[in-house]
């Protein structure tokens, strides 16, 4: 595999809850992606630049570690963290070459230990920095998945209430707002706001054509999966096969748990913070 360049990564983007898991699992099953793992973050890849150590490691982790958590598809945010930081909004503007080098190398040793030549990533900060990476990977194809703000906000009051220690989203919600961040309202107000934040700075990366830019809602891929996974496998130029289409899933929408189970105060918070961009997007 020593051929293997780095050539058309694909990342996956959406706020928290919007199905990016759901898709990133999905496409990791095909056979030409790579993906990073937690074992693969196990070997601190970023710290090594021998494929040698890097490849002894992961079969000690991989021998030791053999649990879902440890071998199924990572955020990989520690992969990422040394120029992006954490939900730290970046353009063009922010490249210096010696981040190209890094990723590429580091890239190309997750696409090796694989044995698979392109990579696919699911991030949810990446929507904060598409246009760094299209800087970075002017070939990439990016994915952003949007869902109704209402369902993403009530979700992520939900899962906050048990989520120990809080997400990433969560410890980064007034970064991500600025002075958008409203302290006189509810949480969920500004969970809210922050989903229409992040939809505005995914959807920059419109701006990079059809080819590179592919903008899917969760009730399309949940109620078709079959039929929209096709056409992002079509956008990834990939091939698709029939032993990838026996592994797409299936699962039922969760847009109703919302207007089930938040109270009136909840319901009038979930409309108002999310109304501007839900017209934006044309969503009812």
């Amino acid at each position: 595999m020593s051929n293997i360049k780095v050539e058309k990564p694909i990342f996956i983007f959406g706020s928290p809850g919007s199905g990016t898991t759901l898709l990133y699992e999905t496409l990791c099953n095909h056979k030409d992606l790579a993906y990073i793992t937690l074992n693969i973050l196990r070997t601190r890849i970023y710290k090594h630049s021998s494929p040698f150590i890097t490849n002894s490691l992961l079969k000690i982790y991989n021998s030791m570690h053999k649990d879902d958590a440890s071998t199924r598809p990572h955020e990989a945010n520690a992969f990422w963290i040394k120029y992006f930081g954490t939900y730290e909004y970046l353009t063009e503007n922010n490249y210096v070459p010696e981040m190209a080098s890094y990723y590429k190398r580091n890239i190309l040793m997750v696409q090796n230990m694989n044995k698979r030549n392109r990579l696919v990533n699911k991030n949810l900060q990446h929507c904060v920095r598409v246009r760094l990476l299209h800087k970075l990977f002017p070939d990439a194809k990016f994915i952003h998945i949007i869902r109704d703000g209402r369902a993403v906000a009530f979700s992520i009051l939900n899962k906050a209430r048990g989520s120990n220690p809080p997400t990433m989203f969560l410890l980064s919600l007034q970064k991500i707002l600025g002075n958008n961040y409203q302290p006189q309202r509810s949480q969920l107000f500004n969970y809210g706001l922050a989903w229409g934040e992040l939809v505005k700075k995914a959807k920059e990366a419109s701006v990079f054509g059809s080819d590179s830019y592919y903008e899917i809602y969760y009730e399309d891929l949940i109620s078709r999966p079959h039929e929209e996974i096709k056409k992002i496998i079509k956008f990834c130029e990939l091939d698709l096969y029939s032993v990838f289409e026996k592994e797409i899933p299936h699962t039922i929408n969760m847009n109703v748990k919302w207007k089930q189970d938040a109270t009136d105060d909840q319901r009038s918070d979930l409309e108002e913070s999310t109304q501007d961009t839900r017209q934006i997007l044309g969503i009812n």
